[in-house]
């Protein structure tokens, strides 16, 4: 399926960036103790021949895989010899960069016996201890002083290429899941009172009036932690590259896994939205999330599917990710059912690193995503204040999951960006912005936003968005401004039963469709004067007995409230469109939702025709002025069984701002356009070949989309203005 071919690109003329500011393919080896043993050219040489030009190999923390000089960390005691010195000898004489392993969250009993303040201790006082290792806590010794001295010793003597740490911040659960509590030592009861005046929560849930504050704590003091390191990391070898997630680091870099115990069904987008949120985060940074090669922490050595690390990947670089593995052990695996196709991509990702060198996403679409507020990349612990916190992850999940199946190409938009400096610049490259119910709003946010949409962006809000402040404490009025509504919504709550009457000309479903479902809540607005509303709300209906099963009442309550905001518009939707749409996946709940953003925006990049469970994505690579549309297919994929995704046929690319042929990277041949001509809309269409996992289909882009492209991602100002907006009729 992969053709390995070289890039005609013309060859490089300036020196090659370092490893970690390129599209690299990593290989993470989670050495355990008797891996210090194993040969270390012979890993190294099997790394390269997988593919990879990056190993991520262990240092210290826990155990030391050199022969470490620090009393308090212990040596690896299977160790002959210095296995890190000899790996990055090897590493570098394979080609390879190295990068160091580090877990600082946890220490042997030779430090904890010397220092049992540095460690985490519950209410009981008991410390959290597994296997013999004991947590450390973020505010005590081990993590914020004998971590550096670890750091200092290692770095200063091995050239290793970078930096990785496990696990940094704080955990309240063991490995085995089992629930341990927040830690109440000294360091964090004295921290907490200095920044907030009050005890520590006796409870983690908002019955506490600490515990907001207490989310914040960790939040804030994880960060300064990683900004010490990565300080001191740049004092001791400013070479070495760190990576990180949320905070100060080199690069993005962050895990796709699955967990045996999580509710079904799979979500199938972890890595794609992973990669979307590494980029929205990094601004620029280059992002990957290491695809765990077995199938849960319990059981390491069984792995997944080739197939799934395939649609894994497929999704990571369509989003703008590179690649990563992630091994339990060395490259030696009892499984290794997901080798061959995975060190296929690697080397077909090798020979076309050029293709995805310097790639930025050309979406014109975001989807809002709060830290504050969605569970898996930050807390996610203060929407379970708001009173519609139940339906936080899935109106994120069901948002994302309508823009992926509806095929449209589309961003996520980080709350903490659009609070900062950049935010006005960010918002500037989308035309639409989807917030589905995203409750917890600060004023800074709501600042940004509302400007955007001043300047001609449209916004789609629902639920309960900007109703709470950045910590979930309830607001007076909405937060946003550019709401089309007057004052603050009333929740009405039991709305099982419910419906809304589609109209003629609401909804692009056709006419044999008359009714949409409701349940959970509807909020009752008072539209802005002059706003436009579709649908109409039909309160709960009788589903019982049969005889009595017909409509009785009918409201002139809306589905939807459009209403301008300065050059833009701003649509409400007073239900949870998106939460429903992800627990029932009816396809017209979809297109309520992604019909609200793009009847009033022009039209996407690009779009694609046929069957076929597949999502699309655009980037741009700006050197170039090349055009990198992906097509991901899903077909492989029945809830959490992935196998190998059956061929589609029959599929037409539309794409906007190319010219001429394209080059499917995959199939490694030249697609023409099936007219020279675009159409209405300022589509070229071609024709795909077979497309079985995914394929990449590379565009000469023309002068006026780049020179657009360019305007957009580099001005501070909104551009908007310009652009002919398609309303409806």
């Amino acid at each position: 399926m992969l053709h390995e071919e070289v890039s005609r690109s013309m060859p490089d003329t300036e020196p090659a960036p370092a490893w970690w500011q390129r599209p690299y393919r990593m290989v993470q080896t989670n050495l355990r103790q008797p891996d210090a043993l194993y040969d270390q050219r012979t890993l190294a040489r099997e790394v390269k021949a997988f593919g990879a030009d990056v190993l991520l190999y262990n240092i210290g923390g826990i155990f030391a895989f050199y022969p470490t000089e620090l009393a308090l960390q212990a040596v690896n005691p299977m160790m002959q010899g210095d296995a890190l010195g000899a790996a990055v000898d090897a590493a570098h004489a394979e080609g390879l960069a190295l990068v160091g392993r580090y877990d600082m969250s946890k220490a042997t009993r030779i430090a904890y016996e010397a220092h049992p303040d540095w460690f985490v201790h519950n209410v009981k006082g008991e410390a959290l201890e597994y296997n013999g290792t004991y947590q450390a806590c973020v505010n005590a010794g081990w993590y914020q002083d004998y971590s550096l001295e670890i750091i200092s010793e290692s770095l200063g003597r091995y050239d290793v290429d970078g930096v990785f740490f496990n696990m940094f911040g704080y955990t309240n659960f063991t490995y085995s899941g089992d629930y341990f509590g927040i830690c109440v030592c000294e360091n964090c009861r004295r921290r907490f009172r200095d920044m907030y005046g009050k005890a520590l929560p006796a409870t983690e849930d908002f019955s506490d009036p600490a515990y907001a504050d207490y989310l914040e704590f960790k939040d804030r003091t994880s960060l300064e932690l990683r900004a010490k390191v990565y300080r001191h990391i740049k004092n001791v070898n400013p070479k070495v590259a760190m990576t990180g997630h949320r905070g100060e680091s080199d690069l993005i870099r962050m895990e796709t896994q699955r967990a045996v115990e999580r509710p079904q069904p799979e979500w199938p987008y972890q890595a794609g939205e992973q990669a979307r949120w590494g980029q929205a985060y990094g601004q620029g940074k280059t992002v990957s999330s290491t695809s765990a090669n077995f199938i849960d922490f319990a059981w390491r050595f069984v792995s997944e599917t080739g197939a799934y690390q395939l649609v894994r990947a497929a999704q990571q670089l369509a989003s703008g990710a590179t690649l990563d593995f992630y091994l339990l052990g060395v490259m030696d695996q009892d499984d290794k059912s997901a080798f061959a196709e995975t060190s296929k991509l690697f080397h077909w990702h090798k020979a076309n690193e050029r293709n995805y060198t310097g790639l930025k996403p050309a979406s014109r679409i975001g989807l809002y995503h709060s830290h504050a507020i969605v569970p898996g990349h930050g807390a996610g612990a203060y929407a379970k204040r708001a009173a519609s916190g139940q339906h936080a992850q899935a109106a994120y999940r069901g948002a994302y999951r309508a823009l992926v199946e509806a095929r449209l190409p589309f961003d996520l938009v980080v709350d903490e960006i659009v609070a900062g400096k950049d935010g006005g610049r960010v918002l500037s490259q989308y035309d639409g912005l989807v917030m589905p119910n995203v409750t917890c709003l600060s004023d800074a946010e709501a600042r940004a936003i509302d400007a955007w949409v001043e300047a001609g962006g449209v916004l789609l809000a629902t639920g309960e968005t900007g109703l709470y402040d950045e910590k979930g404490v309830a607001r007076d009025k909405p937060g946003l401004a550019s709401l089309p509504i007057a004052g603050k919504p009333m929740a009405r709550q039991h709305m099982k039963g419910a419906y809304f009457r589609v109209r003629p000309g609401d909804l692009p479903i056709g006419e044999d469709v008359k009714l949409l479902m409701l349940d959970h809540t509807y909020y009752v607005a008072k539209a802005k004067d002059g706003a436009q509303t579709l649908l109409k709300l039909l309160p709960p209906q009788r589903f019982g007995p049969p005889e009595l099963c017909f409509p009785d009442f009918e409201s002139e309550m809306p589905g939807a409230i459009i209403g301008d905001h300065g050059k833009g518009k701003a649509v409400y939707v007073p239900w949870h469109a998106d939460a429903l749409y992800h627990r029932d996946s009816l396809p017209h709940t979809r297109t309520f939702l992604t019909d609200l953003v793009t009847r009033h925006i022009p039209a996407a990049p690009a779009r694609i025709e046929g069957r076929g469970s597949l999502e699309l994505t655009v980037q741009r690579q700006e050197a170039t002025g090349k055009v990198l549309v992906h097509v991901v297919n899903y077909g492989g994929q029945r809830n959490n069984l992935y196998e190998d995704a059956p061929a589609v046929h029959g599929l037409r690319l539309g794409v906007r701002g190319v010219s001429g042929s394209g080059r499917a990277l995959v199939a490694s041949k030249e697609i023409a356009p099936e007219s020279p001509e675009t159409d209405a809309d300022g589509y070229l269409w071609y024709a795909l070949p077979p497309l079985e996992a995914f394929e990449a289909i590379q565009f000469q882009g023309t002068a006026e989309a780049a020179c657009l492209y360019e305007r957009r991602h580099n001005s501070a100002e909104p551009t908007y203005a310009s652009f002919k907006r398609r309303r409806p009729e």
